[in-house]
């Protein structure tokens, strides 16, 4: 393993940033922009904003952009430095699809990343600034599901406690918490047949594991009842700005 001069950096692809002894220079997180669909009336300073039409505000995807210092420590040569962001470059720009990338910072966390952009490179004769644009899904996704009881990593401001696997005898009301800020779609896992109410529809689900088409736990409080007997369990990821 390379040498680094911070106990920071990322994790994506399989490796953290500090195996290839990359110090991070610098660190840009953009934020998800909003979505607005207005129509103005003509003759009018009114501006209707339709926006929420399906239930929540949507989100522009964001960047998270990041400069390296690449040198190797061992040889401190240019032919050693190219070896090392050749390998740099592989690790990065290998997935062709999104995939989680971790902060060291709130690292319960991830972004849903990939290097889109050609990364930049200036060379200082021995070492080189390489700066990466990874392309984001809006919001970072926690990586322990709702209902975890793991203690050790609640956070008392950002976390809720809730019960997300119930016993249903003929019916039973329930609530459930999206304390997150988008639609999530759940997995709900059933040991038999049984019909989910709510808001005015219903969803039914089989036995094993399903994705419901158009059943979504939008952000906030979401309380429905499930008809049948068995036992049924929902599995989420809270998503956060």
């Amino acid at each position: 393993m390379m040498k680094n001069l911070y106990d920071y950096g990322i994790f994506f692809n399989g490796k953290h940033s500090g195996e290839f002894g990359l110090d991070v220079l610098t660190k840009q997180i953009t934020f998800p922009e909003k979505i607005k669909t207005l129509q103005s009336i003509p003759h009018s300073n009114v501006v209707y904003d339709f926006s929420l039409v399906y239930g929540t505000q949507n989100y522009q995807e964001r960047t998270f952009t990041i400069e390296f210092n690449i040198v190797d420590r061992n040889l401190w040569t240019r032919e050693a430095m190219y070896i090392q962001w050749t390998k740099v470059l592989a690790w990065l720009m290998e997935p062709s699809q999104k995939i989680p990338l971790y902060d060291d910072i709130m690292k319960e966390y991830y972004y849903l990343s990939e290097v889109q952009k050609k990364p930049d490179f200036e060379e200082l004769r021995f070492r080189g600034k390489l700066t990466v644009e990874f392309q984001c899904y809006p919001f970072r996704i926690h990586e322990l599901q709702e209902g975890n009881d793991i203690w050790d990593t609640f956070n008392f401001e950002l976390d809720i406690a809730q019960i997300v696997k119930h016993d249903i005898k003929e019916s039973k009301q329930i609530t459930l918490y999206n304390i997150g800020m988008s639609n999530l779609a759940p997995v709900v896992v059933a040991t038999s047949e049984m019909e989910i109410q709510f808001k005015g529809k219903s969803y039914k689900v089989f036995s094993g594991e399903n994705k419901v088409t158009g059943f979504y736990l939008l952000p906030g409080v979401n309380e429905f009842k499930i008809i049948g007997n068995g036992t049924i369990e929902f599995k989420f990821h809270k998503e956060v700005i």
